[in-house]
């Protein structure tokens, strides 16, 4: 199943296994000016060649390393043996042998297993910037949907190209690989950059991304601290999970388990553990720092997350 829609200078190709008729999930890559971002999964790789038969592709970046992101890239290259091919550092050796990842068995079935490539180079050596003849992009490091996930952001159009870190998908269940801190810290960063149009992996390109990344941010973080919360009362974590879902969402069911409203919650778990150790730190130091000077809250200049972003 495959949808292929023009947003002005970006068209959308978006990928996904049908199911009794219906679409499982969606993921999208997308061309603009010569650049392919992400190339979809394995098994859409003759439709999404199909998409692009009119068009050059001389670039091609890799958000993340996944199956559903890296598994046409094998494909796009025996069609256009020139392009250059960008990565995240991280990302390359699962490029070069994608059995690094960790996929279940329902991954494989709906996606398909990716073929290895050696041919990515670094986003590293062109200094994570990625030129077009009419555009200009800067990759962006965003972990916790995955270590070595990245982010294209066009400042002039105001274009940001999330890949997962932002998805309508993830209100109720979560996978337990993923990091819901890192997930918050890039969505917060990606925030602060003003974009006027998103376009997210699943292919629901937005025209007010603002108010919908500031709407993720404000539900994880809430959701945070009603599971502390219900933590402080002595809820078990099958008991806060029907407290706050009523129930595992059906997508529990068709990932076996993998996505789950329990990994939600104990994301949230780990989430907050984080703010109890900082909270335990701060309470053995003196008041010689206070939380709004650049040294952080234990007086040392190497304070590894920016304070005034974690209180806000």
């Amino acid at each position: 199943m495959i949808h292929v829609e023009q947003h002005g200078h970006v068209l959308a190709i978006r990928m996904s296994r049908s199911i009794f008729g219906r679409p499982f999930w969606w993921t999208t890559a997308y061309w603009v000016d010569g650049l392919l971002i992400d190339t979809g999964p394995r098994f859409a790789a003759n439709a999404l060649l199909n998409a692009l038969r009119n068009l050059h592709v001389d670039q091609v970046v890799i958000t993340h390393a996944h199956e559903d992101q890296i598994g046409g890239l094998a494909a796009v290259l025996r069609q256009y043996p020139k392009a250059t091919i960008y990565a995240a550092p991280r990302t390359l050796p699962i490029l070069a042998d994608p059995t690094r990842i960790t996929m279940p068995f329902y991954r494989r079935l709906v996606w398909g297993e990716p073929q290895p490539c050696q041919l990515a180079i670094s986003l590293d050596t062109v200094d994570n910037a990625i030129r077009t003849p009419n555009y200009s992009f800067r990759a962006l490091e965003t972990p916790g949907h995955t270590a070595d996930h990245i982010a294209l952001f066009e400042a002039h159009q105001r274009w940001l190209f999330s890949g997962d870190v932002f998805s309508y998908n993830q209100n109720s269940a979560w996978a337990a690989e993923a990091d819901l801190f890192g997930v918050v810290s890039s969505l917060r960063m990606l925030a602060d950059l003003r974009p006027e149009r998103l376009f997210p992996s699943d292919g629901r390109v937005s025209r007010t991304p603002l108010p919908e990344l500031h709407g993720k941010i404000g539900y994880f973080l809430q959701l945070t601290r009603e599971v502390a919360k219900l933590d402080g009362l002595g809820f078990t974590k099958e008991e806060i999970v029907l407290r706050l879902f009523q129930k595992e969402p059906p997508i529990y069911f068709w990932t076996v388990g993998h996505y789950s409203a329990a990994s939600l919650v104990d994301a949230c778990r780990s989430y907050n553990a984080l703010f109890t150790q900082l909270d335990y730190d701060t309470s053995r130091t003196t008041h010689d720092a206070l939380p709004n000077e650049q040294t952080g809250p234990s007086g040392s200049s190497n304070w590894p997350f920016d304070w005034e972003d974690l209180i806000r």
